[in-house]
């Protein structure tokens, strides 16, 4: 894996901007109360009044704390260790590096573009930006040949590209649950409700993440190298958003929120469903993957 010198800059500007975002999101409570909010759409809406999220929904503001105790307590750390061992040299730290950017890209879009605007806008571009770079700059130090060069024949290339093909299709179908039927009806989803003009993370999902679950999956089964690297990065992410989905749903009940037990089945059990196996595919990718043999100096000595 080629060093990419850039990433000694990115990487901990990333950790430090994460760990400001996060840390604000979950420990700062101050100040205001909750009050109603009439949104384009005449719906009266209760917001969340306190902390850095007060201009969010009450519903939304405990889904963002929920992430941020992920992104401060599982993310930021599996960052900074994947860092640590791409630095020594370590082709399986590379590629945790590059999932550990995935999710630091995905989370940084949702904060610059789906929360309500507040005074840590410039540091959530600002993580957006770094680790976008970040990530092109990993992901491109990886040649496909010769990651596929290090991987056992045993990797579960068809159950990666199976569970890859109908995650895509599952995060499509979910969003598009949530969607076709206002549309039909002339009314707002219930996301949209709020300060929030459009679903921005529906729009990430299935404008991106779907295709791109799709697309690896089509690679991974006509055995072409780059599905191999696609699927390192969108497997870990998978995992983490399920890890991320369970601490959404406990600050949502911490909040007082509770949910038909049929959203809790369907919506929540879905995404837990898929991070579950998707921990298992990221765990024997990583089994079939071993670390490039490195040269010995030779000694030489007197005759």
């Amino acid at each position: 894996m080629k060093k990419q010198p850039i990433l000694n800059w990115l990487v901990p500007l990333i950790a430090i901007l994460a760990l400001v975002a996060a840390g604000a999101g979950l420990f700062w409570q101050a100040g205001g109360s909750p009050f109603t909010f009439t949104t384009l759409h005449g719906e009266n809406v209760e917001m969340v009044g306190q902390g850095i999220y007060r201009f969010d929904s009450a519903f939304k503001a405990p889904i963002q704390r929920g992430t941020d105790a992920v992104t401060l307590f599982v993310c930021l750390p599996l960052l900074l260790i994947a860092f640590w061992r791409y630095r020594r040299g370590s082709l399986k730290g590379g590629i945790l590096l590059i999932g550990a950017l995935s999710y630091f890209l995905y989370d940084g879009a949702s904060l610059a573009f789906s929360m309500a605007f507040n005074s840590l806008f410039l540091v959530y571009t600002a993580l957006f930006s770094a680790s976008f770079f970040a990530f092109v700059y990993a992901i491109t130090a990886v040649s496909p040949s010769f990651l596929v060069a290090h991987l056992s024949p045993n990797v579960p290339r068809r159950g990666m590209a199976i569970f890859l093909f109908v995650a895509g299709l599952g995060v499509l179908f979910i969003w598009l649950s949530e969607i076709i039927g206002p549309l039909r009806q002339g009314q707002v989803p219930a996301e949209a409700l709020g300060p929030y003009t459009t679903m921005v993370t529906h729009a990430l999902d299935m404008a991106i993440i779907a295709p791109a679950t799709v697309l690896t999956a089509v690679y991974l089964l006509r055995r072409e190298p780059v599905g191999y690297l696609l699927a390192a990065p969108l497997l870990i992410l998978c995992t983490l958003i399920g890890v991320v989905v369970i601490a959404q749903t406990v600050f949502q009940t911490l909040a007082g929120i509770t949910l038909p037990i049929g959203v809790y089945i369907g919506m929540v059990g879905s995404w837990v469903v898929m991070g579950a196996f998707a921990i298992w595919l990221t765990l024997a990718f990583f089994r079939s993957l071993s670390e490039p043999a490195t040269e010995r100096p030779v000694t030489l000595q007197a005759a």
